[in-house]
Parts: structure tokens; C-alpha cells; sequence
């Protein structure tokens, strides 16, 4: 289940947010297992423009900067429910997650765009 908070201005209508779900819930059927919360807010002071937290109940949220551009937009969602499907696997390992999960951002979000 995807729900959405805070202050959108990338995705206004939230529509690209959800094909975005739904495309990876189609690679990633785990996905749709679990609640996630996409939270848009701005991380001008962070030290960047996307984290996804997990809560104790098994939900997971995913700030990403409302200022991004389409394709920093995409790519960052990618990315972030891409350690949604890490944590739901087990994987645990900082290093493994972000080398894995910016390899897959980038076919991914080629792929998602082109199609």
C-alpha cells in the first residue's frame, strides 16, 4: 500500500509517485506486502535527497527532497524503494545496500523512463 505525506512540489498529483510504485512493485513484488509512506519535505541541510526509515510495525518512509528535478524525482524513489526490498530480503550491509541499490537506480530508472 503506498501512502503520501507532507509538502508536495515535485508530483503535485502524486500520479508519477504511484506509476513509479507500481512499476517497482511489478519487479519487486514484495513491495506490495508492506505500507509505504512516501513523505516529500525539504532536505536542503541533509546530507541528501532521499532515506527511507522502517518503523516496528513494518511500515517504511521515505523522505525524498521536494525540489528535485523529473529524473532526480524517479531516481531517487527508485532508489529508496529499492532498500524498502533490501530490508524486506535481510540485507543489511551499508555498503552492499547503496553499491546495489545505485546500480539498479540507474538501469531502473532508464528502464522506467523509455517505457
Amino acid at each position: 500500500m503506498l501512502l503520501t505525506s507532507g509538502d508536495w512540489h515535485c508530483d503535485q498529483s502524486k500520479i508519477l509517485t504511484e506509476e513509479i510504485y507500481l512499476f517497482m512493485c511489478k519487479k519487486y513484488p514484495q513491495l506490495n506486502d508492506v505500507v509505504i509512506e512516501v513523505n516529500q519535505v525539504d532536505l536542503t541541510n541533509e546530507h541528501g535527497v532521499g532515506f527511507c526509515q522502517v518503523d516496528g510495525d513494518g511500515e517504511f518512509l521515505i523522505h525524498i527532497h521536494n525540489g528535485l528535478s523529473f529524473e532526480e524525482y524517479v531516481t531517487t524513489l527508485i532508489h529508496e524503494l529499492i532498500h524498502v526490498k533490501q530490508t524486506l530480503q535481510g540485507l543489511k550491509d551499508h555498503e552492499m545496500r547503496e553499491s546495489e541499490a545505485y546500480f539498479w537506480e540507474r538501469l531502473l530508472c532508464k528502464e522506467y523512463i523509455t517505457s
